[in-house]
């Protein structure tokens, strides 16, 4: 399958070293291109708000732009069926779990009464929306978060720093970046970078057509996910091969 690979991108490997456990909701690991599409996001929207210009948010009934990221594409199946070429994240020296933390929350019944002109007597924690929660919450617990990539080392790099927590529920130190790492590999092979995990699984969502004549690597199966970010918007989603877990 063809990358389309400007001046000054090589293949990467970029390593995050987690001060403890990360959490996500999917089987896989967080994807590189989104991350780096969301920081580039929350620059552009401070930079709107420092001009005092409004920043339009996300809407489902809205085709999203495609960000500039410092990243080669796979053409994939063509049209719109390309995406960047970076992997998800893969956990490195991976502590054998399973490791399970809960969190609860419960209705704060002054602030609902600031926010609603009427309230009745008592809100329910037993039902309903404002119901009392006690939830699990699943960790992977490793040294480090890596992903392979092919794309401009220092522009990555740049978007990187920022980046302190990754995942969800960062407020309680779940996902904290204690530092970042790329490494160049000007020889490897830029396919590999762009799709694989070490070991030959398929590393991120990718069409059909970008495994054609690869052999059998091990996918995990089909399903329809997003290409690229947003990888939540319903125009991103397509029929895909899902990375191994």
């Amino acid at each position: 399958m063809t990358l389309q690979i400007a001046a000054g991108m090589v293949p990467l490997v970029i390593r995050a070293r987690l001060a403890a456990g990360v959490a996500y909701a999917v089987p896989w690991g967080i994807s590189l291109d989104g991350l780096l599409a969301s920081e580039i996001r929350e620059n552009t929207k401070t930079a709107s708000k420092e001009a005092g210009t409004d920043y339009p948010p996300y809407s489902p009934d809205t085709v999203p732009e495609d960000l500039d990221l410092p990243l080669a594409r796979c053409i994939g199946d063509g049209a719109d069926g390309w995406h960047w070429a970076a992997t998800f994240a893969y956990p490195e020296d991976e502590v054998p779990g399973p490791h399970v933390q809960y969190w609860s929350a419960r209705p704060d019944q002054q602030a609902l009464s600031q926010m609603a002109h009427r309230l009745p007597a008592l809100v329910s924690e037993r039902q309903g929306r404002y119901r009392s929660r006690v939830m699990p919450l699943p960790l992977t617990v490793c040294r480090h978060l890596v992903w392979r990539a092919v794309g401009q080392p220092a522009a990555v790099a740049a978007l990187l720093e920022p980046i302190i927590s990754i995942g969800k529920k960062r407020g309680t130190g779940n996902g904290h970046i204690l530092s970042w790492e790329i490494t160049e590999h000007p020889d490897a092979d830029p396919w590999e970078f762009a799709h694989l995990h070490p070991g030959g699984k398929l590393g991120r969502t990718a069409p059909a057509a970008c495994l054609h004549e690869r052999g059998n690597l091990p996918t995990g199966g089909k399903g329809r996910m997003g290409l690229r970010p947003p990888y939540m918007h319903p125009s991103r989603r397509a029929p895909v091969l899902l990375p191994a877990t």
